[in-house]
């Protein structure tokens, strides 16, 4: 077994995997670990109503953002990895993505700021929405798509710490009343750009592209193209945030709050499938007759440690102060849900679009999401939080059941 284990660790593609997945797993985990350390301190300085405004503020924000992703970590991604070794195409690709991404950001600000200045809602927080803008273009015009392309994600991993690490020193030097939580969007916003300034200068740097002029025609075909991965990416956000959303405004900021903490420990299953799935999507583009041990082992992988996670809630529970039946009866609910989050993240992503069966994931990820749309409101004012936990398991059900099923009917096509 060692000698076997050396012998792959020889291989370049393995070594590689293994590179970027302890860059990454470093990253998810102090990206998982840093919340635990804030929220407790943040739910009691400014309790669950002022921090329910943030998370009111962060699913709106939430909504533009899926909008100037575009699934770019997608398309982009694996446009990298198939032109990795031209520079030519590179700088090309780098070109196009950053310019459709700018239109998407200045389109997205043009709706956004008028809403936070007209709905009465949205003013009670003023300055907390338009700080959040920060957030939205720090986001945006970060290339984390690039370095997912090259497979460098160490890079990733360095740029997002020094953001995360200086919110959260931030957080417990200046925030020390509830008036404060307009700091929390203001310290997460400006480190947000600050990184996307500084990747910027890395990759033409270390990569040597050449930063080119792109046309307006060469933009619209390329959000043409990836118009199926951003309706992927689109929708499963859309109705998460609508619950979210929707639990604030039918519930209050108080209700909005609770939710919004109960889903930062989910999270950490999310942390562990969004690694996974980012380190290997552009290893099984490029090597597709691994997905059978790949799938196989990480799903029974992914199971376990939900059921370990689901054991140790309790006593997270009462360390951020928020032990209610109701708490744990949602976030069981909310497991189950990111189970089938991890089987839609294999067969869809890591299957389906590797191959480039966008069109049927893009139907998959609609319908689903449709359906979560249309059930949030009556799922929500009759039950409550635990009407919105149903919402969102149940989305993810009927995504990770139909991904699977298309991944049958094709795989038994293809044999």
């Amino acid at each position: 077994m060692i000698r076997k284990i050396r012998t792959a660790l020889q291989v370049e593609d393995i070594r590689q995997l293994m590179k970027n997945f302890f860059s990454l797993s470093v990253l998810k985990l102090v990206n998982a670990v840093l919340p635990f350390i804030t929220l407790p301190y943040l739910i009691k300085v400014l309790g669950l109503q002022q921090y329910g405004a943030i998370v009111l503020a962060l699913s709106l924000i939430a909504y533009f953002q899926s909008v100037t992703d575009y699934g770019f970590n997608l398309s982009a991604t694996r446009e990298i990895a198939r032109h990795k070794s031209s520079r030519k195409q590179l700088s090309f690709i780098y070109s196009k993505t950053q310019a459709s991404k700018l239109y998407l950001l200045l389109f997205s600000l043009s709706i956004l700021i008028p809403a936070v200045m007209i709905v009465p809602q949205f003013r009670e927080d003023l300055l907390v929405y338009l700080l959040m803008c920060l957030m939205l273009i720090g986001q945006t015009m970060f290339p984390e798509w690039f370095f997912r392309g090259v497979e460098q994600m160490g890079y990733i991993t360095i740029l997002d710490l020094i953001v995360k690490g200086s919110f959260t020193i931030g957080v417990f030097i200046l925030i020390k009343s509830p008036e404060d939580y307009w700091l929390y969007p203001l310290l997460f916003g400006l480190g947000y750009v600050f990184i996307a300034i500084l990747s910027h200068f890395l990759i033409v740097k270390k990569f040597k592209l050449s930063v080119q002029l792109v046309k307006k025609n060469s933009v619209i075909k390329n959000l043409k193209f990836g118009f199926p991965l951003f309706i992927n990416q689109f929708m499963p956000n859309f109705y998460n945030n609508t619950t979210t959303f929707l639990i604030g405004m039918l519930l209050g900021k108080q209700a909005a709050g609770l939710f919004g903490t109960i889903r930062q420990i989910t999270n950490l299953l999310n942390v562990l499938n969004s690694v996974v799935s980012t380190v290997v999507f552009p290893y099984l583009v490029r090597r597709q007759d691994k997905f059978g041990v790949f799938s196989k082992l990480y799903l029974i992988g992914f199971i376990a440690i939900s059921a370990l996670i689901t054991l140790v809630h309790k006593p997270i529970f009462e360390w951020i102060g928020i032990n209610n039946t109701e708490s744990s009866i949602s976030f069981y609910i909310l497991i189950v849900g990111i189970v089938f989050i991890a089987t839609y993240s294999i067969y869809s992503t890591n299957y389906l679009i590797s191959r480039g069966y966008d069109q049927i994931v893009m139907r998959i990820t609609f319908g689903a999401s449709i359906v979560g749309l249309l059930t949030s409101y009556p799922l929500i004012s009759n039950f409550g939080i635990i009407g919105g936990a149903v919402n969102v398991a149940f989305a993810q059900f009927l995504m990770g059941g139909l991904a699977f099923l298309s991944f049958k009917v094709i795989n038994n096509q293809s044999n």
